[in-house]
């Protein structure tokens, strides 16, 4: 019995990890601490933004996109957007990069 687990269990987490890899998450807007019930800004829109950070997978989302959400999201508050950087790994696993664009007054 033992013998056949040792041998099904790496198969499992395996195909789970390719199935995992597969997946296709949409972009969206990292927002740090949105989560965080402690802090005094949860659950509220701030006043000004100076940056958007978009957490997106290479294989799912355009550079179009990645252009119209930080438009929108720096738009609110009557800015453009200029891209400033890329970065791996802040996001998590199905969507790895970091998108961040400046948002400057008009």
């Amino acid at each position: 019995m033992r013998c056949r687990l040792t041998k099904t269990l790496p198969f499992i987490f395996i195909v789970l990890f390719e199935l995992s890899a597969c997946s296709r998450s949409a972009p969206y807007v990292f927002k740090e601490g949105e989560f965080d019930r402690n802090s005094p800004n949860f659950n509220k829109m701030p006043d000004d933004i100076d940056k958007v950070q978009i957490c997106y997978n290479k294989d799912s989302a355009t550079t179009k996109v990645l252009l119209d959400m930080a438009k929108n999201e720096c738009g609110r508050y009557g800015k453009r957007p200029y891209f400033q950087k890329q970065e791996l790994l802040h996001c998590p696993l199905v969507t790895p990069v970091m998108a961040t664009f400046s948002c400057v007054r008009s």
